[in-house]
C-alpha cells in the first residue's frame, strides 16, 4: 500500500507542478469590480471614471455610484475613459489571479472595496 501512496503523491505534485507552469503562460484580463466608484452624468448617459478628464464633466451634473447601478440604469462608459484604458485593469497571469481569488493581495488596479488604485 505504501508504494500506491507514494506513486499518487508523485503524480498529484506532477500534475501540481505542471499546473503551475502552464497558468504563466495563461493570463487573464481583470475587469473593474462592481462596487467600483465612478462618476455618471445625467445628460449624455454616460459613466467616467474617477480620473477621467474634468473637461468630459464640465457644464454637465455629476453624481458618484457604483458602477453595477450606473449598469442597471443603462448608463455606457465614456469613449474618452475608454481609448485612455481607464477601466481595463491589469494583465496577470492565472496563477496571480487565482491567488487573488483566495485573498492573496496582488497588483491591481482596484482593491476589494472597489477604491481605484493608482
Amino acid at each position: 500500500m505504501k508504494k500506491y501512496h507514494k506513486i499518487a503523491v508523485v503524480i498529484f505534485l506532477s500534475l501540481v507542478m505542471i499546473g503551475l507552469f502552464m497558468s504563466i503562460f495563461i493570463t487573464v484580463e481583470e475587469s473593474p469590480p462592481d462596487n467600483t466608484v465612478v462618476i455618471v452624468t445625467e445628460e449624455d448617459r454616460l459613466y467616467h471614471s474617477i480620473f477621467g478628464g474634468y473637461k468630459c464633466l464640465m457644464g454637465k451634473t455629476p453624481k458618484t455610484m457604483s458602477l453595477s447601478e450606473a449598469l442597471q440604469e443603462g448608463y455606457a462608459p465614456h469613449q474618452y475613459d475608454i481609448d485612455l484604458g481607464y477601466f481595463r485593469g491589469n494583465r496577470r497571469f492565472l496563477f496571480h489571479h487565482m491567488l487573488s481569488k483566495l485573498g492573496v493581495n496582488v497588483n491591481s488596479r482596484w482593491d476589494s472595496n472597489g477604491d481605484w488604485l493608482w
